[in-house]
């Protein structure tokens, strides 16, 4: 059965039927839009609404929808239902199978109508375009009544890919009083792009959240709303931040939410569009672009373009390596850069954030096989863009005196008020456990000193936990002071996240106060 789901009403004012050119114009557009939807629409719900100009809901899309309502209503080929309007408690626009939306330009001394017919994975099906004239239309572009009584913001309803608003950063736009108004709410928005950059230049897209409200922000590439190609969420004060290089021409989706489902509130939105120079080695930002690091060659030089940069290098080890040589690579820079290495296959075989100098990555292989390996380093959050070097190099594995130690069945020993032992992590991820006896109850300090941020774990005799520090002691060095009874304990040292360079050592002893 045929119907109007009219979630809102409201009368028009009488000065918007006076000018007779621009009512025949709307309704002959009404007129050719209804009968192409009669001819292959079957019984789904159809959203109409939804016309901005210059980024805003307007007016029109509330007229335009009663014109095309009655329309269809009248049209006996049309079994669909047609949704008029937005009310969560009623109707959720991300329930309709295909919506109608539009937007106008100014063009001259007229307007431009542009109407999208996008189905429920928001790719655009059917369009038309009619040219409006100007007399009557202003009173037309005052804000959508539908939009302000559906609750929040101005740009609702705009919960789904096919209600996305149309942005149009020339080349910067900020939106302030938006509102993620209901637990679930999503905003989406989109970037129509036309032209990419080529050879030494790369085109950007930024965005970010403003406000107090903690958001989470997700863009999607071209053909493709149901999984972000890029996410943030660690801007400044709970805000999103994106710096993205486009990699195809057409729509640009950006999802705006709150950090959890439960999270409501304001909030502002900065979106750019830059053109800026390419580095040196882009793009590299897939494996199948990566750069050859060969190892022992020469540092490569690169540059962190823009915050959500990642380089891509590829490591191939042609022969084995003994059990006293280790494969590292390494970054030079005054950034905060991080690394994650990878297989061919893709799968991550481990992350390292500032075991470099200066809070570079460092990351080390111990006696591998003949392999193929990918490095891809990355800013280690949006501000640490510029440049770098990177280099591969062979190193021996030097042992200190308590190796091989790695495990509490293989643990070494310390005395009590005894010197301090020299230690080491090589590979940077390596644990150190020692067994510790203690012959008389007591209070015991367990700690470290040196340049490593190291962590304590103190264990029973059965594995049992009984404490552990991180940064009790001096200079990110972990302390731990108990009491102990008699008995055998075990004490593990690991490198906080593995961030020390493996040149380095540190000193352990346990003291009796």
């Amino acid at each position: 059965m045929k119907k109007t789901i009219l979630l809102l009403a409201f009368a028009l004012s009488v000065s918007f039927l006076s000018a007779d050119e621009l009512m025949e114009n709307l309704k002959n557009a009404s007129d050719q839009v209804a009968q192409d939807l009669s001819l292959f629409m079957e019984e789904d719900n159809l959203y109409a609404g939804a016309f901005t100009f210059e980024n805003r809901p307007v007016l029109m899309g509330d007229l335009f929808s009663d014109l095309l309502a009655n329309r269809l209503l009248n049209n006996s080929r049309f079994k669909g239902n047609i949704v008029k309007g937005y009310s969560p408690g009623t109707f959720r626009i991300s329930d309709a199978q295909w919506v109608l939306s539009g937007s106008l330009y100014k063009t001259g001394s007229n307007y431009f109508l542009s109407l999208y017919l996008n189905d429920s994975t928001g790719q655009q099906k059917k369009g038309w375009e009619f040219l409006i004239p100007a007399d009557g239309t202003d009173s037309l572009l005052e804000p959508s009544r539908i939009a302000i009584s559906s609750g929040g913001d101005i740009y609702e309803p705009n919960d789904s890919s096919s209600t996305a608003v149309e942005l149009k950063p020339e080349p910067a736009l900020e939106l302030d009083n938006l509102e993620i108004g209901e637990s679930g709410d999503e905003d989406w928005f989109y970037v129509d792009v036309n032209e990419l950059g080529s050879g030494s230049t790369m085109y950007i897209l930024s965005v970010q959240t403003l406000g107090g409200m903690d958001t989470y922000l997700e863009v999607f590439s071209p053909g493709d709303t149901s999984y972000p190609i890029t996410e943030n969420d660690d801007g400044d004060d709970g805000n999103a931040r994106i710096n993205f290089a486009l990699t195809e021409t057409g729509r640009w989706y950006i999802k705006v939410r709150g950090y959890s489902s439960d999270e409501t509130g304001d909030y502002g939105l900065s979106v750019a569009l830059e053109m800026r120079e390419a580095g040196p080695g882009e793009p590299d930002n897939t494996m199948d672009q990566a750069t050859v690091l060969e190892i022992e060659g020469e540092e490569i030089r690169r540059t962190m373009d823009y915050g959500d940069d990642y380089d891509y290098f590829r490591i191939t080890l042609d022969r084995p390596l003994g059990e006293n040589k280790a494969l590292v690579i390494q970054t030079y820079s005054d950034l905060d850069l991080s690394m994650t290495l990878l297989d061919q296959y893709d799968n991550e075989i481990t992350t390292n954030d500032d075991s470099g100098l200066d809070s570079n990555p460092q990351i080390m292989l111990p006696a591998q096989e003949e392999g193929t390996w990918y490095a891809v380093v990355y800013p280690y959050d949006g501000d640490n863009t510029g440049r770098y070097t990177i280099k591969a190099y062979l190193v021996d594995i030097v042992k200190d005196d308590y190796e091989n130690d790695n495990s509490m069945e293989e643990a070494s020993s310390i005395e009590i008020n005894g010197p301090a032992q020299e230690r080491t992590f090589m590979p940077a991820n390596e644990e150190d456990w020692i067994r510790l006896v203690v012959e008389e109850p007591g209070e015991f300090i367990i700690k470290t000193t040196g340049p490593i941020d190291t962590y304590i774990t103190l264990y029973d005799r059965y594995g049992e936990y009984i404490y552990e520090d991180d940064d009790g002691g001096n200079d990110n060095n972990a302390l731990i002071s108990e009491r102990l009874d008699e008995g055998v304990y075990y004490i593990q040292v690991t490198q906080y996240e593995g961030d020390g360079n493996v040149e380095d050592n540190y000193y352990l002893s346990v003291r009796r106060y």
